[in-house]
């Protein structure tokens, strides 16, 4: 299906769930065999490996209840060449396993340095030899602070991908900025799902929502309610559930015709539900798994409990 949007809702109502799992490896946090391993080889090699097993480990224990995956490109680029190398191996798993990808880089500038980052994040193919792009993910956060210039090489470098632009972020000062009142009535939040729904207009797909998504913090129930009403066809993905705090409630109110529209985004709560020494044994990959994929479901029975009751 080459509709983001569509394909991401079909998996949706197809394993009864509404969540995203973030890949944000911190090496800190890994399990202690994984950690010991790297400190007895502190190399670039043994640190991909690392990198990669653990997103690996992951997405085998989630795969059964996970929408789609957001790796968050600032956890790669923190560790240099080996962070760039498990990223791209990463993208290629989920890609060989059919697995939507959401690459998490909140990206943005000038149109032509837009169209250089659509080019790389989204483009199917190399710009220069046509071979196919390894980097490639489905759908991408961008902000869109710069306005249409810089939001249209997005649209046009991949139709069929999804973007999703930042509205009501999740952290606490956000409201600095998005929640500041306009002469011309709403928010500045307002305003850019506004902005949004022009900008997703013509890429409606079948279910009723377009390649053209927001961010909104599932920290803020109140305004992604009023969010929903100002952006209708647009999916709301939502941090914030867990560590930060967030809300179910708002995903409820986020959910959209269908009960399709909202999908809660989580990282630190599904991937990191133990402490790094309990993993320290011959089993760990088994623990490990077992323990990711409790927390992964224990987070998409209650975000369907709260949508079934609403």
């Amino acid at each position: 299906m080459d509709h983001f949007a569509d394909r991401l809702i079909e998996r949706a109502l197809q394993l009864n769930s509404r969540i995203i799992v973030g890949l944000d490896p911190e090496v800190e946090r890994f399990p202690g065999v994984m950690r010991q391993r790297l400190r007895a080889e502190p190399c670039e090699e043994r640190l991909e490996e690392t990198l990669f097993t653990f997103n690996r480990l992951i997405i085998e224990a989630t795969a059964s209840v996970a929408v789609g995956y957001k790796p968050q490109a600032a956890f790669y680029e923190q560790y240099g060449t080996a962070g760039h190398v498990a990223l791209r191996r990463t993208l290629m798993l989920l890609r060989d396993l059919h697995l939507p990808i959401i690459l998490d880089g909140k990206r943005n500038d000038v149109a032509h340095t837009a169209k250089a980052y659509a080019t790389a994040w989204l483009a199917p193919d190399h710009p220069l030899f046509g071979t196919p792009n390894p980097w490639r993910a489905d759908a991408m956060t961008i902000n869109g602070y710069l306005g249409a210039d810089g939001v249209t090489p997005f649209l046009q470098t991949n139709p069929r991908a999804g973007l999703f632009i930042l509205a009501k972020t999740s952290n606490p000062s956000s409201g600095d900025l998005q929640d500041l009142e306009l002469s011309s009535g709403g928010s500045v939040a307002d305003r850019m799902a506004r902005l949004a729904a022009q900008w997703g207009q013509d890429s409606i797909g079948s279910h009723g929502y377009s390649n053209v998504g927001i961010v909104v913090g599932a920290t803020y129930p109140q305004t992604a309610a009023r969010l929903r009403q100002v952006a209708p066809h647009a999916l709301f993905l939502m941090p914030g559930i867990g560590a930060q705090g967030g809300s179910l409630e708002a995903i409820a109110v986020a959910a959209g015709s269908g009960g399709v529209g909202a999908y809660a985004a989580s990282s630190r709560g599904v991937i990191y539900p133990y402490q790094p020494e309990e993993l320290s044994g011959s089993d760990w990959p088994a623990l490990l798994s077992q323990r990711v994929a409790e927390a992964a479901e224990t987070l998409r029975a209650a975000v369907m409990g709260v949508l079934t009751r609403s």
